[in-house]
């Protein structure tokens, strides 16, 4: 859920916190869920390659002509420009089109009994299988670095590469098997498995049906503000872009229902207009310091597009239009 919603619902009364304080709790959310997953975390960083699973920028046309096969987020024609309100951020607001970081890797096949992936990126990327019975489930990792090794590891043969098996055990939670090797030079894939797919024999055989296949995320956000990049997403409902040149920050998050009551709901709110986005009825909220749009979706529940002010009306409106969610 967006900051907002999250301190409304979850946290303690206390006085309303600033736009820096939210960023930072926000941070610390995903972090944290991200770390429950008993995987190692790292930062994000470089240029992407042609595989399109490293951070995602939009960067100028100039450099994309000398790195044609590093990046994945272009700057288009029919820009959308406006001047920005505060000393803090960029003198002026550009929208291009935006590419969403797509994963490059699969299970093939998908075990029996485990769903389609859902997919996270906070300092790692990660598709995740969960598996019916509600216990076990297999994750698939990438990094575009090799991750810090672990204390106790043992080495395996994994498509032919030198590879590291351990075991994380818990007093309070599952075990967790994992396998790491480096599947292409620099870039390295994990995969760890839990409950019935904890075992040596399991986690080995599942790397052996790892294949090299895009699979693109289902939350995609196709218009961005310049220079931004995508910070993190977790569990195709929570993503958060971010300038990477100052604190801002946007948010989209997908909710089961619509709030019934956003003026009363969204902090330092001042007025709602009804807007049209994309042919359907939204709810566009200008509060003490973001917009807040709820777009509803054809089974019912909503996307909530959280924008600084500096943005405009307009420019918020034709972000939202841009959203699109695959179920």
């Amino acid at each position: 859920m967006n900051e907002i919603a999250l301190l409304q619902e979850h946290g303690p009364d206390s006085a309303p916190a600033t736009e820096s304080v939210l960023n930072s709790a926000r941070h610390r959310l995903l972090t944290e869920i991200a770390d429950a997953s008993g995987e190692p975390r790292q930062r994000w960083a470089g240029l992407h390659r042609q595989h399109g699973f490293r951070r995602a920028r939009v960067l100028a046309m100039t450099v994309i002509a000398a790195s044609a096969l590093f990046v994945f987020s272009v700057v288009v024609g029919g820009v959308i420009s406006a001047e920005q309100s505060r000393d803090r951020t960029p003198t002026a607001v550009t929208l291009v089109a935006f590419q969403m970081p797509v994963f490059p890797l699969a299970l093939d096949p998908v075990p029996a009994g485990l769903t389609a992936p859902f997919f996270d990126l906070d300092g790692r990327f990660l598709a995740g299988y969960r598996a019916t019975d509600g216990e076990s489930g297999v994750n698939l990792i990438v990094y575009d670095r090799r991750p810090d090794p672990r204390e106790t590891t043992r080495p395996v043969s994994v498509h032919g590469q030198r590879g590291e098996l351990w075991e994380d055990r818990s007093q309070n939670g599952p075990t967790h098997v994992s396998v790491m090797w480096e599947w292409e030079p620099g870039q390295w894939a994990q995969v760890t498995g839990r409950g019935r797919f904890s075992t040596e024999a399991a986690v080995l055989a599942l790397a052996d049906t790892v294949v090299e296949r895009p699979q693109e995320v289902p939350l995609q956000v196709r218009l961005a503000p310049v220079g931004w990049e995508v910070f993190a997403f977790k569990d195709d409902r929570i993503l958060t872009l971010k300038d990477e040149n100052s604190d801002a920050t946007m948010n989209v998050h997908l909710a089961e229902r619509p709030q019934p009551d956003l003026l009363g709901n969204i902090m330092g709110a001042q007025e709602v207009s009804t807007v049209q986005v994309d042919g359907r009825e939204a709810h566009l909220v200008r509060a003490d310091e973001i917009w807040f749009l709820q777009v509803p979706l054809p089974d019912g529940s909503v996307f909530n597009l959280q924008a600084p002010l500096f943005m405009t009306a307009d420019q918020v409106v034709a972000i939202g239009e841009q959203v699109t969610v695959e179920r």
